[in-house]
């Protein structure tokens, strides 16, 4: 039974993060310019990591509607509005982190296991939204006749950013996973 409470309490945390960073300027999303860094596929991929790929999933679909519910307040991200592009993508963040997690922790240890997880959902990340955006992004009527150059725009700063976006998963994911285990915060084998 306690497992099962934690699992939920810490399951409301995370997607409580998301809700929060969502809306708090520069804290899930860092705007410059037209340069935009998520930081909002950390905390899936922590959940992930933390609780399972199902969870993880969850997390993910969590951040992908979000994401559509936040490009109808910003027209210059009109192709998020899409949910094949902001939110299928997403949901695969947190189960390919998750499963990433699960497949490498046991064999080389929890550190370089979350890590790969890291990357694992970030690249998911990436190369979704960057194939979501080049097989859905010319449904939108209204964008059609400046979709070329503005998937060309997107699709460059979506690239960048990944690299960025990794890094930081890289480093952050693993940091907190250890602290959180530390705390005594997971308490359970997945």
């Amino acid at each position: 039974m306690a497992r099962n409470t934690k699992h939920l309490v810490l399951t409301a945390v995370f997607i409580a993060l998301i809700l929060m960073m969502t809306v708090v300027p520069y804290t899930g999303y860092i705007n410059y310019g037209l340069i935009e860094i998520t930081t909002l596929h950390i905390v899936v991929i922590l959940g992930a990591v933390c609780l399972g790929w199902k969870t993880g999933a969850l997390l993910g679909l969590v951040w992908g509607v979000t994401c559509v519910m936040r490009a109808f307040t910003n027209p210059a991200w009109i192709l998020f509005t899409n949910p094949l592009i902001s939110t299928l993508p997403r949901i695969f963040v947190g189960a390919v982190a998750g499963m990433t997690f699960s497949a490498l922790h046991k064999r080389f240890g929890d550190v370089p296991a979350a890590m790969a997880a890291g990357v694992a959902g970030t690249l998911t990340n990436t190369v979704l939204v960057l194939s979501a955006i080049q097989i859905f992004g010319g449904m939108i009527e209204s964008y059609k006749a400046f979709f070329e150059l503005f998937k060309t725009i997107l699709s460059t700063l979506i690239t960048v950013n990944g690299g960025i976006e990794m890094a930081a998963a890289v480093i952050i994911v693993p940091v907190i996973y250890r602290a959180l285990q530390s705390a005594g915060a997971l308490g359970y084998q997945q």
